[in-house]
């Protein structure tokens, strides 16, 4: 095995991030594309859901990925799972019905909001990390003045898509926030755990959606002519692959946290957007005006920039709780169990390593 920092986990910690950028990039753009042609991001999404359903339940039963042995009462379920479920359903809606509105280089520009507004949502329920502060506010100040010179640059702005996107931005931040503060005693549950309890809530929570929203409007759709391109058409393999791809990113997610950090797996999302932009203007011919290029490179940089503040702050929580009373007690205990005779002998070497050099 790899000693750690060693050239070789350094390049599988490449490797996985690779891998989540090009899946992360791939499953965006298949999405507009199924979206493009069957315009219903509520039955999209309970079709993730689902098949997120099913393929946790096989890796609970098949690895040790999901961790099924820790017991959820029923409150905790109810006034933790539920809520957060209900939040992440309706994140995943509103992120795939923006797509119908705005380019994707567009969409990835606001989606540098998501720090900002998830450090807002956490502050609202007293969550503190990183604390507020000057430098704190000027990162903000940064990556906002930046999305607002992308959102200016933009030449195909709809209003209600911007809309779509900000309130997609809010929700994912709220059960951000959520999830730290009900689940902070759990908090080493993986994404993949998570997923495990929230997709049969939002599958459930979704096919109500549907009833109301999108049924009619499915039926219609149905009687109208497909819309083919070179022999592709939407049929049941192009939704199980695509299923398939989007279970496969959470895996990826998982990967590149165990392997690096979800600071990093933040950061991966700035060069993800970038390429993401490429291939919008090459595949849709969307243009990229130099405003967008600039307001994008300095939400980029503030982006960075509050990824290294709450890693600061994560180490500053980590040395903090080194020192505790518990721990203080815990050294005491073990000083407790020595002889003393033991001790005797630990404190004179000490004392003659620390003694001033002219006693020697």
């Amino acid at each position: 095995m790899a000693a750690p920092g060693s050239g070789l986990e350094k390049l599988s910690g490449f490797i996985a991030i690779l891998i989540w950028i090009v899946l992360s990039s791939v499953v965006i753009l298949f999405n507009k594309w199924i979206l493009t042609r069957f315009p219903f991001s509520i039955t999209l999404t309970t079709w993730h859901m689902l098949c997120a359903t099913v393929a946790t339940r096989v890796l609970a039963r098949t690895t040790n990925l999901i961790d099924t042995k820790t017991r959820l009462g029923i409150k905790l379920y109810f006034t933790a799972f539920i809520p957060i479920g209900l939040c992440f359903s309706m994140s995943l809606i509103l992120s795939n019905m923006v797509y119908l509105y705005l380019s994707m280089s567009f969409i990835q520009m606001l989606k540098a909001l998501g720090p900002v507004a998830t450090l807002l949502a956490c502050w609202s329920m007293g969550l503190r990390n990183p604390p507020p502060s000057m430098r704190v506010f000027v990162v903000v100040s940064v990556i906002v003045g930046g999305v607002m010179l992308a959102s200016l640059g933009e030449m195909s702005f709809v209003f209600m898509g911007f809309l779509i996107q900000l309130a997609a931005v809010a929700v994912e931040a709220y059960k951000n926030a959520l999830q730290q503060s009900l689940l902070s005693g759990k908090s080493n549950m993986s994404s993949l755990t998570l997923l495990y309890y929230f997709a049969p809530i939002c599958a459930v929570t979704n096919t109500f959606f549907i009833i109301f929203f999108e049924r009619d409007a499915i039926n219609d759709w149905q009687q109208q002519p497909s819309m083919d391109d070179e022999g592709l058409s939407l049929n049941p393999a192009i939704f199980l692959l695509n299923g398939i791809l989007t279970f496969a990113l959470n895996i990826a997610s998982v990967n590149v946290i165990k392997k690096t950090s979800s600071v990093v797996l933040t950061l991966a999302g700035i060069p993800k957007a970038v390429m993401l932009m490429g291939l919008d203007m090459i595949l849709y011919q969307c243009p990229l005006t130099m405003l967008q290029a600039i307001g994008f490179t300095i939400a980029g940089v503030g982006t960075y920039q509050y990824s290294q503040l709450k890693e600061s702050s994560a180490q500053r929580a980590t040395q903090t709780e080194k020192y505790s009373p518990g721990q203080a007690e815990k050294l005491l205990s073990k000083f407790r169990d020595l002889d003393e005779e033991a001790m005797m002998d630990e404190l004179s070497l000490e004392y003659n390593e620390k003694r001033p050099s002219f006693f020697h």
